[in-house]
Order: structure tokens, then C-alpha cells, then sequence
């Protein structure tokens, strides 16, 4: 008799056996089965490469494998093979149970070949399997560390609604971004400071201390320039620029700025809290760290999640390594929104990136 069937006969026959639902004890069975099974090929593995006290180093091995019925310690026992480092692989496979039991990725696989799988994706060793699994890491818990914060690619409450008047806070160039190729109305605007990749933001905010602010006035339909209006409110004084982007002067009011500024008095809205925000010492490192487009994929990979995003945010294209290295992330969250805010950006990508899109798309109808 297996050694299996043992132990199914010997826990049905306990004094539990006859009390308990046997489906129920069935799987439990099996899942002990299935954790014995993982434990005797990960022993396997280490004593075949000659790994001295096997059964002391799975023991080990168990404290970081958190999946249900221990299926990772084979790979475990394989990593440990390649790479001796304990609390290397600590580390990396904590973080590899967590994406299992969130079925982020199927129990990854080491091949004869000392290759390692992930469902479709192959790395030819240890060092790229974990460049990959704290890649995935840092996409997903940065998109949740993000949360809540003024970012590029959320979809943020106005700062103040009220009668028909929505204020968004336009201080972030990704912001602004965003909101002039759609983001506030569904239409595309002109405004220089919302155009991809553009520097206009950052000398408005060098040169005058301009602090934006979009102003949505759903009281006027489309064809009404005063639908959309930024509210500059510089170190100089407030300037406004409606739908038809001439600076300094708006329907209805001119070049009178005071005059739409009682308007939306009028209309409750707290316009004595539209200030001008000097430029803070964070605002010019991130300047100069984001504010030019730079290639390189290791430059890029150490980012982090908010500053990646904000870096698409500014309009700057990837890399086609930039994209490639983001694109093994598409299905994650976090991955996802990147790619998401990059093509939305309304930028014309490059030929490559573009192809790897449609290709992916088409698979998806065929």
C-alpha cells in the first residue's frame, strides 16, 4: 500500500474521522500530502547537488514559503543551488508567495536547464528571476504607496466643486498634462503648459512663480471659451487664459482679471485660496532629476513608482527598453496604469512600442 493511502487510512479511522465532513478531510489529506511531496523534492534537489544538512536548510526554506501546501519549495531548494545567499532568498520569496497567494503570477518553475518560468516569461537565471519579481514589487506596492497622493494618472477630486464650477489643482506639469489633452472635459486644448513633453510649465513657474489652477464651468456648453479657464495666480498677479489660449485676455471680461474673479465669487467659489505657491527645494530637485528625457534603462528601472510616473506625466517618450522593461507588467495594476498614462499622453509612441500594442490587441480579438 502507497504511503499515501497509509495516511488517508490512519486519519480516517482517528476518532475524528466519523465526525468530521470527509470531503473537507479528503483535501486536508491531500494538501498534506501535496506539502510532503514539495519537501521531498526540494530534499532531493539539494542532496543531488551535495548541499550538506538538506533537511536543516528546509526548515529554513519553510519560513519564507508562504503559499498553501509549500509548493515553492522545490525552487526554493534549486535558487539555493545557484545562489547561497539565505536571506537573498528570504527576501525575494516572501515577496514571490505573497504574488502567488494574490494569483499575480501562477508558482513559478525552475527548468533542468536552471531557467527559471513564469507562466510565459523565461529567465535564464537567478539573478533575472529576481530582477523581475522586485520589479513586479515595486510596481505594485508603489501604485498603493501612491494612493492618496497628488499624482499624474489618478483620476483626482476637484479641489473645490460647487454650482456648476469644478477647480483642479493644475501644480504638477503631468497634471496639466493630463487635463489639456482631455483628462478635465473629454476635449484637447492648446494651453502650452499641457502639451506633452513640453518645458513651457517649468519656465512659467522659474521665471513668474506660476501656480495653475483649471476652472471647469459645466454652467457653459463647449462652444463657451469661458468653459475652461486656467487660473494663473502668479508672484506678479493672476492671469487667466479661457479655451481659445490667448493669455491675459477672456471672453466676456477681458483683460480684466478682477471681474472673473467676482464671477466665481458669485458662484461660492473660495478663490482667496487659489495661491501662489513658491517653488519649494523638492520642486527643484525633481526638476532637475525628471525634467529631461533620458533613455536609460537602468536610470529609469531605479525610479520610483511615483517618480516613474511622473516622468511619463512631463510627455517624455520611453525608450523602446524604457517601454519593454514596463511592458512585462502590463498585468499587474500598477504596470498597467504606467503603460495606460503613457499612451495617453496623445503622443504619436514609437514604432516599435506601437507595434508591441497592436500585436498585443490583436491577439486579443483573434
Amino acid at each position: 500500500m502507497k504511503n499515501e493511502e497509509k495516511l488517508r487510512r490512519m486519519l480516517y479511522l482517528t476518532e475524528y474521522g466519523n465526525k468530521v465532513d470527509k470531503k473537507l478531510l479528503s483535501e486536508s489529506v491531500d494538501a498534506l500530502i501535496e506539502s510532503k511531496q514539495t519537501e521531498s523534492q526540494a530534499e532531493a534537489i539539494l542532496t543531488k547537488n551535495g548541499v550538506n544538512n538538506p533537511d536543516q536548510l528546509i526548515q529554513q526554506f519553510k519560513n519564507f514559503d508562504r503559499t498553501q501546501n509549500q509548493k515553492l519549495l522545490p525552487i526554493i531548494a534549486g535558487s539555493y543551488v545557484q545562489h547561497k545567499n539565505v536571506n537573498e532568498l528570504r527576501t525575494l520569496f516572501l515577496s514571490v508567495s505573497e504574488f502567488v497567494n494574490s494569483n499575480k503570477i501562477p508558482p513559478p518553475e525552475l527548468t533542468a536547464d536552471g531557467e527559471y518560468k513564469v507562466k510565459d516569461k523565461v529567465f535564464k537565471d537567478f539573478l533575472k528571476f529576481s530582477e523581475y519579481i522586485h520589479g513586479l514589487e515595486a510596481m505594485s506596492k508603489g501604485r498603493v504607496e501612491m494612493e492618496g497622493k497628488i499624482n499624474t494618472d489618478v483620476d483626482e477630486p476637484p479641489i473645490w466643486e460647487g454650482n456648476g464650477i469644478a477647480i483642479y489643482d493644475g501644480n504638477d506639469v503631468g497634471k496639466c498634462i493630463k487635463y489639456t489633452t482631455g483628462g478635465a472635459t473629454g476635449k484637447r486644448y492648446g494651453f502650452c503648459i499641457g502639451q506633452p513633453a513640453n518645458t513651457m510649465w517649468q519656465s512659467y513657474r522659474d521665471t513668474k512663480g506660476s501656480t495653475f489652477y483649471y476652472v471647469i464651468d459645466s454652467n457653459r456648453d463647449l462652444n463657451d471659451p469661458l468653459h475652461i479657464v486656467v487660473f494663473d495666480n502668479t508672484k506678479y498677479g493672476i492671469e487667466l487664459t479661457d479655451a481659445t489660449n490667448s493669455t491675459g485676455t477672456i471672453a466676456e471680461y477681458g483683460s480684466d482679471p478682477q471681474g472673473y474673479v467676482d464671477y466665481l465669487k458669485s458662484k461660492g467659489a473660495p478663490v482667496d485660496e487659489l495661491i501662489n505657491k513658491p517653488k519649494t527645494p523638492e520642486e527643484e530637485a525633481e526638476a532637475a532629476k525628471l525634467g529631461s528625457r533620458n533613455e536609460d534603462l537602468q536610470w529609469f528601472k531605479d525610479l520610483s513608482y511615483e517618480e516613474k510616473s511622473k516622468y511619463i506625466g512631463r510627455g517624455h517618450l520611453l525608450g523602446d527598453k524604457q517601454f519593454d522593461y514596463l511592458w512585462q507588467f502590463r498585468n499587474d495594476k500598477g504596470g498597467f496604469k504606467l503603460l495606460h498614462q503613457y499612451v495617453s499622453t496623445g503622443q504619436a509612441i514609437p514604432e516599435e512600442q506601437f507595434n508591441t500594442l497592436v500585436g498585443s490587441e490583436a491577439k486579443k480579438a483573434a
